[in-house]
């Protein structure tokens, strides 16, 4: 409250003295213009909250770091800010516009609609395009609405970022913030905390085995809750800020507490929840590959085989990758009804399954190389290996031409020509091991297949294991950790032998799907255990040929049947077990954390406390930054009212009445409630009024911050200990007189 608020009325409506007796006579001077009113209190602690709740709605979307990495941060960023002012701007134009409260329907419906398109709109026309889904805004939101969900459960950690994973965050993280700002304006701000603990949460699941810790986002969380809860406190009320500390201390608890009790990995809900698999959201199964080996005994078809099939199960196909970029595979998505693919080569024969599925599908496993299927409207992509279905079917048949290569044919055949440059390069990120191992292979062997019968034998034998449960993964960081470890998943160990193979210049891709099952009298039976990758090079008169270097664990309790392949084996039986000259090591990688529960625990509270120091230093620093620039008026009566100003802060959280008194009246009210103050507080008042109703000099100016300093010490001491805790929290001042001459 500036000076100017503080001139009370005499008895007989006239101006009041500094000492309280007596008016006094204004002397004359130039009139000077009106100076305009100060805001409302009530006005400024609403914008308070309203920046308090734009922080508490930044910190509960931040887990999108943990779905998307780094660029979570510009999703948070651009939807949040628009979204919450948005909602704070118009709900507050139409409770002004209208007189009604902040918390009106009118201004709740307002407000979140301007917040939802306001926080939705630049991200959606900005998103990065992809070849999946639609081009047109209205049916990318209907399609993020319906299937969003699932797409974001589909693949792993980061999740690209593209429009087709990013349309429903940009949609939740907009309505969350809007909620978080209307919710902060109503007449209880503090229901504001449950919805940002809510989305905190779900984002927080949504992005398990994220890069970014859960502990540090908690902590931030935990810290915007507290600041949130302090500042939307009711300024009077020693209940509500002893609510709101023991609110945020019970929840910064309870962060602590469960890192500290949980120290294995984050709940995943991609192990747990098993999704049917719909090629128009996501094409990649390899995502699912890990998921579907937790539930071994989940069945997934049976099939009815017959001619060529009979006497050559063949792995069941979903998808064959053969672009990798570093990150991961990718494959191409471009399947058509009624095409088929070319006879294989060297085929025996054709069989054909009849396929029940345990649940509708439609991307349906098969055995490669199709020449017929029905119902007429499935969908075939011969490149890549994809049979799909418009619409989810149970019952399918496929007619496949079986090739089954000769020890001849295998042995005499060559690295084909005019292959696309996708199947043969390799991005520079590449393990050092793999290409030591593949200038020892094409050394040792100058034949693609022996060259490629020795990388399957290096890769399938000791000390190299199969782990079904390690962490899954395909980039080249992953396929580094599996050389060092010694163990991995198929899908790791089919990357592995692809790209040394494309380093050998011969063509390689990965194929995900299952392996031949159980076949008993003509009927073969798959369940998720029988999950695979497995690996596929190309060579003239042979075409593309599986490959399985994954070794066998006799100790694992899975172990399905593998396909057979009679050339392979026979070749590598015949062929000199001398391998490569010597094992090659991977790279070293970073050290794996051995933080135990209580260090963790530790961390996050040190975490907390960091941030929480912080901004105390913030807030103190604001406040002599307001002090410094009123210190430093060039107007010595501008001067004097900034140290009167600077001083009814500290008295008013001291219990001194403030709003709509004289200075004299509240210097009086300071003797009795400030002693210690009562003087300078006094002598402060004096030259307050002399620089409104008369002249000061730069001396009085400098007087005047001296008493101010002198009072406001003793009024800070005098203010209860939770007042003087939450002005650590809450920069708080009333507006300077001084600043408006």
């Amino acid at each position: 409250m500036s000076a100017t608020q503080t001139r009370g009325r005499g008895a007989h409506g006239r101006a009041a003295g500094p000492r309280g007796t007596r008016p006094r006579p204004r002397p004359r001077q130039p009139a000077r213009p009106p100076r305009p009113a100060p805001p409302p209190r009530g006005s400024r602690r609403l914008a308070a909250i309203a920046a308090a709740a734009i922080l508490l709605a930044v910190a509960a979307e931040l887990p999108l770091l943990r779905v998307f990495g780094s660029p979570g941060l510009r999703i948070v960023l651009m939807a949040v800010l628009p979204a919450t002012l948005a909602a704070w701007g118009v709900a507050t134009a139409v409770h002004r516009l209208t007189g009604s409260s902040p918390s009106s329907p009118l201004a709740v419906a307002s407000g979140f609609v301007a917040g939802l398109a306001a926080g939705a709109l630049p991200g959606l026309l900005t998103a990065t395009p992809d070849p999946f889904g639609p081009a047109s805004l209205t049916a990318r939101v209907q399609q993020a609405l319906t299937d969003g969900w699932y797409r974001l459960f589909s693949v792993p950690v980061p999740v690209p970022d593209t429009r087709s994973f990013t349309d429903l965050p940009f949609l939740l993280a907009a309505a969350l913030a809007a909620i978080i700002m209307l919710a902060a304006l109503s007449r209880h701000p503090a229901v504001a905390t449950l919805p940002a603990i809510a989305g905190f949460g779900g984002l927080l699941v949504l992005g398990a085995d994220g890069p970014v810790t859960g502990t540090a986002l908690s902590g931030a969380f935990a810290l915007a809750v507290l600041i949130f809860l302090v500042v939307a406190a009711p300024p009077a009320g020693k209940r509500s800020v002893t609510a709101a500390l023991t609110g945020a201390a019970l929840l910064a608890g309870t962060v602590l507490v469960v890192g500290a009790v949980h120290p294995g990995p984050p709940y995943n809900p991609r192990a747990k929840i098993r999704l049917p698999l719909d090629i128009t959201v996501s094409q990649d199964p390899m995502a699912l590959l890990s998921a579907l080996l937790q539930t071994p005994k989940v069945p997934v078809l049976t099939a009815q085989l017959s001619g060529a099939l009979l006497v050559q199960p063949r792995n069941w196909v979903l998808l064959t990758y053969g672009t990798y970029d570093g990150a991961g595979w990718q494959a191409p998505g471009d399947a058509k009804p009624a095409v088929t693919a070319a006879k294989a080569p060297d085929t025996v024969g054709d069989g054909t399954a009849t396929v029940v599925a345990a649940s509708p599908l439609t991307l349906l496993p098969h055995p490669a190389a199709v020449l017929a299927s029905s119902p007429a409207d499935l969908e075939y992509a011969p490149d890549s290996e994809l049979l799909a279905a418009p619409g989810p079917v149970r019952a399918y048949t496929v007619r496949v031409s079986v090739g089954i290569p000769s020890v001849t044919q295998l042995d005499g055949a060559a690295v084909p020509a005019g292959v696309p440059a996708v199947l043969t390069s390799v991005p520079s990120c590449v393990p050092s091991a793999l290409r030591m191992l593949a200038q020892e292979i094409s050394a040792a062997a100058t034949a693609p297949a022996q060259q490629l019968l020795r990388l399957q034998q290096y890769l399938s034998s000791a000390p190299f294991s199969y782990d079904h449960a390690a962490a899954p993964g395909e980039g080249c960081a992953s396929v580094n950790n599996m050389l060092a470890s010694r163990k991995g998943t198929s899908a790791q160990f089919a990357t592995a032998f692809a790209l040394t193979a494309r380093l050998l210049g011969i063509p390689a891709r990965v194929a995900v799907g299952y392996l031949p099952g159980t076949v008993s009298g003509g009927t073969d039976t798959v369940t998720d255990a029988d999950a695979y990758a497995w690996p596929q090079a190309q060579l003239t008169g042979v075409g593309w040929t599986d490959f399985d270097p994954t070794p066998k664990n006799t100790s694992q309790v899975h172990q399905p049947p593998r396909e057979k392949q009679p050339a392979i084996q026979q070749l590598q039986t015949s062929a000199p077990k001398t391998g490569p000259v010597s094992a090659p090591s991977a790279e070293p990688s970073p050290p794996a954390s051995g933080l135990s529960a209580v260090a963790r625990a530790l961390l996050g509270a040190g975490l907390f406390l960091a941030l929480v120091l912080l901004w105390v230093l913030a807030v103190w620093l604001l406040g002599a930054r307001r002090r410094g620039q009123l210190r430093r008026l060039q107007d010595p009566a501008a001067q004097t009212l900034g140290a009167w100003d600077e001083v009814l802060v500290p008295l008013g959280q001291a219990g001194v009445p403030i709003s709509g008194r004289s200075a004299p009246a509240v210097a009086v009210d300071a003797a009795r409630t400030v002693p210690a103050a009562a003087k300078a507080v006094r002598d402060l008042a004096t030259l307050a009024e002399r620089a409104l109703y008369d002249q000061v000099t730069a001396d009085d100016a400098a007087t005047a911050w001296e008493l101010s300093d002198d009072a406001r010490r003793p009024a800070l001491t005098a203010a209860s200990r939770w007042v003087r805790l939450r002005r650590l929290f809450v920069p708080s001042s009333y507006r300077s007189t001084g600043e408006q001459r």
